[in-house]
């Protein structure tokens, strides 16, 4: 009798990795889960799955981790640091190392599911949205290393059935990045502004589900999708509906870009100083600030294998919310 298949899955530890191997599991797949070394896999601990610590700058590292897998989930990636060069040995060549480990060993998985992001393609232009014919002018490093990624996995796609989605801003329990921060300081009263922002977002259950059938299904082979709510939302809407789901009002103060800038120099230099990940950077800063649109749509997904966001932001926030409060979060 045939036993469960088999899934690896990096960036099982991070926030939509964790809420990925989480859904597999439910789904009785027999999972494996890579693991930096030096990452805390504490979220994982209830998980009955295999995990392998391995680095994917190094690709010896790698080769005790191939096995027969059904399905390879590739969502480890690097997202801020203050070394411009660390995004293109973690993002591409970790990439790269993985992918040579496969095509080497003969034993080629069903899918090759990639997760790769908004910041590949760019900012949208005002008023319109980005679809997966648009140009690329990706306008950070994380971009421009994600989007060489995406390059890497087409040149073998003869070679590897490849899917690559790109994802918007996601949100949702679990995470302490992106949203997480308005809704510390909304909770206290208080909210930075740095002007309109109109931009997508996931909820990160929608996300996951999305990926899964990307990855199951056969007409997306070769292709490449936007995944997320399929709506625009304008930085004001998306602060008002994280004040109604904490039933608070917040003061909005807004901050000039200079200043912004000039403690984003701080962060980045403390980073380096303690070999630590900053919280923000110059570069993030100006990718917010001076490209305010990151619109896209989400149509070729729904018509290609039937994707569609169920969680509108007013209902992600309050869960994201109720999560945090039980967490002790805000």
């Amino acid at each position: 009798m045939k036993g469960p298949e088999k899934v690896l899955c990096t960036g099982a530890a991070g926030f939509i990795g964790n809420h990925l191997v989480h859904a597999l599991r439910q789904r009785n797949f027999q999972l494996t889960c890579l693991v930096h070394p030096a990452e805390e896999a504490g979220r994982l601990k209830d998980l009955d799955a295999t995990i392998i610590r391995a680095d994917l700058e190094d690709k010896r590292s790698l080769l005790n981790a191939w096995s027969d897998y059904t399905y390879v989930y590739h969502l480890a990636a690097l997202k801020t640091s203050p070394f411009p060069e660390k995004f293109y040995r973690v993002n591409l060549l970790g990439t790269k190392n993985l992918v040579d480990v496969i095509l080497e060993s003969g034993v080629l998985p069903k899918r090759f599911l990639f997760t790769s992001s908004i910041a590949a393609v760019g900012p949208s232009p005002k008023g319109s949205s980005l679809n997966e014919e648009s140009p690329c002018q990706p306008v950070s490093h994380y971009g421009k290393s994600k989007l060489l990624a995406e390059q890497l996995l087409r040149s073998v796609g003869d070679r590897l059935p490849v899917t690559v989605v790109r994802l918007p801003l996601v949100y949702g329990p679990q995470s302490l990045a992106g949203l997480y921060a308005f809704f510390r300081s909304i909770n206290k009263h208080y909210c930075i502004s740095f002007g309109r922002v109109e931009a997508c977002l996931g909820y990160v259950e929608d996300v996951v589900r999305g990926i899964i059938l990307a990855a199951e299904s056969p007409a997306t082979i070769g292709r490449t999708y936007f995944l997320g709510e399929d709506k625009v939302y304008s930085s004001a809407e998306i602060i008002q509906t994280i004040e109604d789901a904490l039933g608070k009002r917040a003061v909005k103060m807004k901050v000039p870009y200079p200043l912004v800038y000039c403690l984003a120099l701080v962060v980045e230099s403390y980073a380096k100083i303690t070999k630590t990940s900053p919280v923000a950077t110059r570069e993030m800063m100006r990718e917010c600030m001076k490209h305010r649109y990151w619109q896209a749509t989400m149509k070729k997904a729904r018509s290609d294998f039937g994707f569609e966001a169920e969680v509108g932001l007013a209902r992600g926030t309050r869960m994201t919310a109720a999560w945090y409060r039980r967490e002790g979060l805000i």
